[in-house]
């Protein structure tokens, strides 16, 4: 039974082949990126408006907000980073088992007569080795 490429790229999503993970941690990657951003200018915001001298403030609103984009990229990345090697797993077990595939059809031709060799005979024409 034949299925259009959609249909078996639907199955390949349901025997969990292909993971929908990767994009939805890509999307909350985005989304928190984006709080992250809100949140340190809100922050930013906060601390101009303050009445006591805010100049150590705002760099270390600044610092943070830096420093917690670069904590949450790489934890996505971690989480990204198990899924690609899922999928590569799944690359190398394809490639191999096309190549058993390869094997097993050669295999089971045999090679043609003209390679294969006679073999010498153990006696020469009076007999002796």
């Amino acid at each position: 039974m034949q299925f259009s490429d959609s249909a078996a790229r639907f199955f390949r999503y349901l025997n969990m082949d292909y993971l929908i993970a990767p994009f939805l941690i890509r999307l909350i990657y985005w989304v928190g990126f984006i709080a992250i951003i809100g949140a340190g200018c809100g922050i930013l915001f906060n601390a101009l408006d303050a009445s006591v001298p805010g100049n150590a403030r705002i760099s270390l609103t600044i610092g943070a907000t830096l420093l917690s984009l670069l904590l949450w990229r790489l934890l996505s990345e971690i989480l990204v980073l198990a899924f690609n090697l899922h999928a590569r797993l799944i690359e190398i077990r394809d490639l191999l088992s096309h190549r058993q595939d390869a094997t097993e059809e050669e295999q089971s031709v045999p090679p043609p007569l003209f390679l294969l060799k006679k073999p010498a005979p153990p006696f020469d024409d009076r007999g002796t080795a």
